[in-house]
């Protein structure tokens, strides 16, 4: 059992207008099988802890407290040690998502993430798998007064 330090997420936000006042809360869920009423029932619960194979949910809910709207929000987030980022899962209405495999210094869609190894004494490009990526970004064009937001994503535990 893994104690659950893939809760120290740090996700950032950038935004363009001073007034704004956008707020991030993360939470680290996990969904189990509930009977209800003699069904089984999908359910999402906090973790403390999670084990290897272990799929967890990450969800930013964002709110522009401010008395403007907030433009060009950009909300940074790592895929935390210890797991790997599930392909296609990332998510965020209204939002433009890219990725980092380079410890969040460079963004980019999926098909633009290429890195170099050297193999035979020369430079090959390769496309980067998901597992291999360490930041999500979001960019929201903007974010009214008082509205909020949700984004996230899911990772696989090692």
């Amino acid at each position: 059992m893994l104690p659950l330090i893939l809760l120290a997420l740090s996700a950032s936000a950038n935004i363009a207008s001073a007034k704004s006042d956008v707020k991030i809360n993360i939470t680290a869920e996990k969904e189990i099988v509930v009977q209800e009423d003699g069904k089984d029932v999908l359910k999402r619960v906090k973790i403390d802890t999670a084990m290897p194979g272990d799929v967890l949910i990450y969800t930013l809910d964002y709110v522009n407290k401010g008395d403007e709207v907030a433009t060009d929000v950009v909300l940074n987030d790592p895929v935390p040690d210890g797991t790997i980022y599930i392909d296609g899962s990332a998510f965020g209405p209204g939002s433009d998502i890219t990725f980092s495999i380079d410890g969040g210094e460079s963004f980019n869609s999926p098909s633009l993430l290429i890195y170099e190894i050297e193999q035979a004494g020369k430079k090959v490009s390769r496309l980067a798998s998901p597992d291999v990526y360490t930041h999500i970004r979001w960019q929201v064009k903007q974010v009214e007064a008082g509205k909020s937001g949700v984004a996230g994503f899911r990772v696989r535990v090692k």
